[in-house]
């Protein structure tokens, strides 16, 4: 299964903001941790974008950049494209959007949601029809996912929070592993037995390469103040990426 993976907005175009957060910071996050996820699951995983920059590079085009998004996911002919993004206006919980319903598309918004909506106590809105070009474009069932109000208060403080970031991640990922008909590896055991720990996001690249390496192995980044996630610290060998060293009492520094 081949799966296009959308971290909305990024570069010129911040998206959402409110409560000192940014869409494109957020949505990024998320989709770097559920690329690494998706693909322990066997799913092949194609980014839109894997910085802060516009897909293409196309840095003021909006309609250029969304386009680029549309052919990444035609180009690399995947089964299913996710565009994940926050929401805003002043209401709150979880949606997902489609461009039609009746469809694969549906199948894939409703087995996601019911795990968006777990994932942080969120009210479900449903799933909603919209005619987004990222959607209506794409060939193959596209759904764009809709994560908390970053104007809520109560919403803002739950995307601030990394556990709940990474748990939106979890909760992705195991919709999308029901839709492919994939059996989702709770807890993930196997997976930390070796693990890679990065400085910033922009090590991803390097990171990526060796997890591969080590059999597509969980892939951290360091949160804003540079601490080590509690999660990392529990595999058995953690390959860290950048700097510094941790106090783990296994680790390798590249």
């Amino acid at each position: 299964m081949k799966l296009c993976l959308d971290p909305g907005h990024g570069g010129y175009d911040s998206g959402a903001i409110g409560f000192g957060l940014q869409e494109k910071d957020i949505t990024l996050d998320i989709c770097l941790q559920l690329k690494t996820l998706l693909e322990y699951h066997g799913i092949v995983t194609i980014l839109t974008r894997d910085g802060d920059y516009a897909p293409g590079h196309l840095e003021g085009n909006l309609n250029g950049e969304l386009w680029t998004r549309v052919k990444l996911a035609e180009q690399n002919a995947v089964d299913l494209f996710c565009s994940v993004h926050v929401n805003a206006g002043g209401g709150t919980g979880e949606q997902v959007l489609v461009s039609e319903l009746d469809g694969n598309a549906q199948k894939a918004a409703n087995q996601v949601l019911p795990y968006l909506v777990q994932a942080g106590g969120w009210a479900s809105r449903g799933v909603t029809v919209q005619n987004v070009l990222v959607l209506r474009e794409t060939s193959m069932p596209a759904i764009l996912t809709e994560n908390g109000f970053i104007d809520n208060s109560a919403d803002a403080a739950k995307l601030k929070d990394p556990n709940v970031r990474k748990a939106l991640a979890v909760a992705h990922a195991r919709g999308i592993c029901d839709y492919f008909g994939i059996q989702y590896l709770e807890g993930g055991r196997d997976m930390l037995e070796v693990a890679v720990l990065l400085y910033t996001k922009e090590d991803y690249w390097a990171g990526t390469d060796v997890s591969v390496k080590n059999g597509n192995c969980a892939l951290f980044i360091r949160p804003d103040d540079h601490s080590v996630p509690k999660d990392a610290m529990s595999a058995k060998k953690l390959i860290v990426v950048g700097w510094p060293t941790t106090n783990h009492p296994n680790d390798v520094l590249l």
